[in-house]
């Protein structure tokens, strides 16, 4: 069973706190979780690393794929401009019980809308697959674990 979720919003909506806590809780309920991030900041040039970095140059010199080990941990980086978000999820993602993705607003998967105001809600209502929206204003930790209880316990796949 796979089951994909996003967690969406505008910036500073709270929206990696989230994630974070989500991804605690399923690890707590047993689930391999997969996520995947969309970098929405057009004049970034990083990625949370330096463009300076040796994996990062070798895709600049026309590498089509960088993996680099280290620590604890596989850093992969692919070049392509506009790949799908459905491409990605069948050909990167390795656990297949949940997928949580950080932004790709527009993607058709079951959604936690963020806010922390009235213009920002009236603008995200309309995204279409919205599961749960929630004033990140207020308090929210214990909604949205409530959710999540109920999310997972549905069986059906959202992929």
């Amino acid at each position: 069973m796979v089951k994909v979720l996003q967690v969406v919003g505008y910036k500073k909506s709270g929206k990696t706190t989230t994630m974070n806590r989500i991804i605690k809780q399923l690890k707590a309920m047993d689930y391999e979780v997969s996520v995947i991030k969309h970098h929405g900041e057009i004049g970034g040039q990083e990625i949370d690393i330096p463009r300076t970095r040796d994996h990062i140059t070798y895709i600049e010199s026309g590498a089509d794929e960088s993996i680099v080990q280290g620590y604890a941990y596989i850093h992969k980086l692919r070049k392509n401009e506009s790949i799908e978000l459905k491409t990605i999820i069948d050909e990167e993602v390795t656990s297949k019980d949940i997928v949580l993705i950080e932004g790709y607003k527009q993607a058709p998967y079951d959604k936690i809308v963020l806010y922390n105001n009235h213009e920002d809600k009236e603008a995200l209502s309309q995204l279409q697959n919205i599961k749960l929206m929630v004033d990140t204003s207020v308090d929210s930790e214990q909604v949205i674990k409530e959710f999540i209880q109920i999310w997972v316990g549905d069986t059906r796949e959202t992929i």
